[in-house]
């Protein structure tokens, strides 16, 4: 279904309630958008922390048909009139919100509302159902969860007998060296641990030459803390912790979306490499999540051994840009052109 709508930008505060629940209805009703990332209480979250996070509406009439949540680049590029996902970064997902059959002129739409330029990562396949366009697919990575979960770690062994012999051994040496595990599917001291989380993950950025990594930005920082909070079924943060004694071992924050669990953040404390603590933290998540409904752990973006460890599906994402086209976009497509070139 092609139609013509009329799209007007509107800011995730300016958000009529009529329309923010026309918005998660359509990220209730199919699952190409049920997603943390394309959910209002997710846009929410970030316009907390940066005013100028907005959602392009598609009219039909007075009816809100679509939205595609975005917001202002923080760089130069920005003040030319670029955008680029809501949530920059931080944004697993992106694209459109609508029904399946609904597709848009994307050059239109931003004309209609005033937007020169966006530039994105991770539109998911699925998006391109809408008339979107994108270039330089890349591999992104899923564990579907069959019931039962016994039986998921059973076909592992089946299939990596190895792999999986050597997860449980480094398990029972890290309980012989430290002590018994505790684990939690959602930390009992969120606040502490989730600064711990962080500050691991910082260490991990500076060891490998991550300078410009979303956590040493101070609104990206928020955001976290934002989202631990969130409860939404839509969009709702879970901070899952490995510890031997009062000592992290390990840990995990993400958003869950019904029946699926975004694992986002991971991180380990390196003094205990050695014992493979990412593995044994996903399994315990895994089997935790399963027994509450989650069917599909998502991965994100990126094609990493210690992602296709537990990954049984694959799918891709597309970057790109999108132009509303005339002579007005010209610097901020210029601008992005040569970002796009430096990488």
């Amino acid at each position: 279904m092609s139609r013509a709508l009329n799209f007007i930008a509107r800011s995730i505060a300016g958000l009529a309630a009529p329309e923010r629940a026309a918005w998660a209805a359509l990220v209730e009703a199919h699952a190409a958008n049920r997603h943390a990332f394309m959910a209002p209480a997710y846009a929410e979250a970030v316009a907390a922390v940066d005013p100028s996070a907005m959602v392009l509406v598609g009219y039909a009439g007075e009816t809100p048909m679509c939205f595609l949540p975005l917001q202002r680049r923080a760089d130069w590029a920005g003040r030319l009139g670029a955008y680029e996902p809501i949530g920059g970064v931080m944004s697993d997902y992106f694209g459109l919100v609508a029904s399946p059959d609904l597709r848009i002129d994307i050059s239109d739409a931003l004309r209609r509302g005033g937007l020169p330029v966006v530039v994105f990562t991770h539109l998911e396949a699925a998006q391109l159902q809408h008339g979107l366009q994108g270039v330089q697919p890349r591999i992104g990575l899923q564990t579907h969860i069959a019931a039962p979960v016994e039986e998921f770690w059973s076909r592992l062994r089946k299939s990596d007998k190895k792999f999986v012999g050597d997860t449980e051994r480094r398990e029972r040496k890290l309980i012989a060296d430290h002590g018994e595990i505790r684990f939690e599917l959602e930390s009992t001291s969120p606040q502490a641990d989730l600064q711990m989380l962080i500050e691991l993950k910082c260490a991990q950025y500076t060891r490998t030459d991550k300078q410009q990594a979303p956590l040493f930005e101070r609104r990206n920082v928020d955001l976290l803390f934002r989202l631990l909070d969130e409860k939404s079924p839509q969009c709702a943060g879970m901070l899952s912790t490995l510890k031997t004694g009062e000592r992290l071992v390990a840990a995990h924050f993400g958003l869950r979306c019904h029946a699926t669990l975004h694992y986002w953040f991971p991180v380990y404390d390196p003094a205990y490499s050695t014992y493979a603590p990412g593995r044994i933290l996903f399994r315990r998540v895994l089997e935790a999540v399963a027994q509450r409904g989650v069917t599909l752990i998502d991965r994100g973006e990126g094609d990493t051994q210690a992602k296709r460890d537990f990954s049984n599906r694959e799918h891709q994402f597309y970057r790109g840009l999108w132009s509303a086209g005339g002579l007005g976009t010209m610097p901020a497509r210029a601008a992005l052109a040569l970002i796009w070139r430096l990488g």
